[in-house]
């Protein structure tokens, strides 16, 4: 899932300002980290990609370069708020833009709460291999982003709350692999899960009942990330709200 996941930086864009894909992949800039409250963060940052996918964003627990995904946000996002945390201690963030194309939609309908069976054993098995003759296409050009995105994304239910997604890859050189969810028709699909390069299939049992859940899928690269940004938070609320009421007569 999502949340917590640790990943060294290592960027793979290609940011060089001579290129054509500098536009397409250009890394977010001016990120600020600012207290709204003693333990509430918000940051702010510039985007710069015209093909970006979304926003990562990201904090470094011991300052290095190890940063770790607290959100991942939409291309049109530029403000975050990190929410309830330690007070008095050093946050050091970095906002890390990835692109790629989505696949088709795929849905199911949940079923109501029971017991979960497991696949059928005749369910096909998708082993994500190139079929003959068939081109790869790198994901990291702009000029063949779109043919690099997955096709042919299927869902199957596992009554009454599993999934199986299958689809078809086209990138021969993507980072990953990200699975997206939707179950709130007024919401924006949501990214759950970062899978290696080459997988073409998930199973997951962890769906709301009785609900209409829509997947895409994305082979994506991580771009590179924009400047860091730290901030300490302050005092617990709670530690103030202690010192400042007066003891009470005995």
């Amino acid at each position: 899932m999502l949340a917590g996941c640790s990943r060294s930086e290592k960027p793979s864009a290609n940011t060089d300002p001579k290129t054509p894909d500098a536009a397409a992949f250009a890394a977010p800039t001016d990120l600020t980290a600012t207290l709204a409250d003693p333990v509430n963060i918000d940051l702010k940052w510039k985007n710069n990609a015209t093909r970006a996918a979304g926003y990562l964003v990201e904090y470094s627990p011991n300052a290095d370069s190890e940063f770790i995904t607290v959100a991942a946000v939409p291309a049109n996002a530029n403000t975050y708020r990190h929410p309830n945390l330690m007070p008095q201690t050093r946050f050091v963030f970095h906002v890390l833009p990835f692109f790629g194309e989505a696949s088709n939609v795929a849905e199911i309908t949940t079923g109501k709460k029971g017991a979960q069976q497991a696949p059928h054993k005749d369910m096909p098995t998708n082993t994500g291999t190139t079929p003959p003759g068939e081109t790869r296409y790198s994901i990291k050009s702009a000029s063949t982003l779109s043919l690099a995105a997955p096709t042919d994304l299927k869902a199957t239910l596992i009554p009454p709350a599993g999934v199986k997604l299958e689809w078809k890859n086209h990138a021969k050189d993507e980072d990953g692999y990200l699975v997206e969810i939707k179950s709130d028709p007024n919401s924006d699909f949501k990214v759950s899960d970062f899978l290696d390069p080459g997988t073409s299939s998930l199973t997951t049992y962890q769906l709301p009942y009785e609900t209409k859940v829509q997947f895409r899928v994305r082979a994506f690269f991580y771009g590179s990330p924009s400047n860091i940004a730290e901030k300490t938070t302050g005092r617990s609320p709670a530690d103030q709200t202690t010192e400042s009421t007066p003891p009470k007569a005995p």
